[in-house]
């Protein structure tokens, strides 16, 4: 009697466990179907100054000034901005990842790659999740690379203030974590034409 019990359990455990995990499966391949889309930039600043209504040089006080030539004269000039990924998911379950690796490229030269260390999820029918990318590089450091026109390009579209046009790529790749162990898909490629 006693065995019976702890085969039933031991059924119920191994059936429980598959249903989650195909449920965890579910759930990424939902998010590898959803559609992404570029949203923008928001919260840009530079050595601390920040640059969300600045159209020109000119729109930046004496302190602010100050700041960013005391970062050149240092040889650091802290840059933080945040891509906007807007997620919409289609399918009849919802998306659901542990975090994801991003890299960014300008032109197509990468300029810059990190991670979501946290988990997102989109609900199903149709809906919408921003997925907020926090960078934060320092600007003197990306200069130094053969893509300084491009770097340049870059934060004239920060800024809202360029003339030419710069193709951006955000590439992501969603991850879960299995049993302890991170699994990552491929990555998932966005690109955007700034003008």
């Amino acid at each position: 009697m006693k065995v019976t019990k702890l085969k039933i359990i031991i059924v119920l455990f191994i059936t429980g466990t598959t249903f989650m995990s195909c449920d965890v499966l579910s759930g990424v391949a939902s998010f590898v179907n959803c559609k992404y889309e570029f949203a923008g930039f928001s919260n840009p600043s530079v050595a601390g100054v920040s640059l969300s209504n600045i159209t020109n040089v000119q729109n930046l006080g004496a302190a602010s000034l100050l700041k960013l030539t005391t970062g050149i004269l240092s040889g650091s000039l802290p840059l933080s901005f945040t891509v906007n990924i807007n997620a919409t998911n289609p399918n009849s379950t919802a998306a659901h990842i542990a975090g994801l690796d991003w890299g960014i490229d300008l032109n197509s030269t990468h300029v810059l790659s990190g991670t979501l260390d946290h988990s997102v999820s989109v609900p199903a029918s149709g809906g919408q999740t921003i997925i907020p990318l926090s960078i934060q590089t320092d600007l003197l450091q990306l200069f130094k690379g053969e893509s300084k026109d491009n770097i340049l390009s870059f934060v004239d579209h920060l800024l809202n203030t360029g003339d030419g046009s710069s193709n951006v790529a955000i590439r992501i790749r969603p991850s879960i974590m299995i049993g302890g162990q991170k699994i990552s898909t491929g990555f998932i490629t966005l690109s955007k034409n700034l003008k």
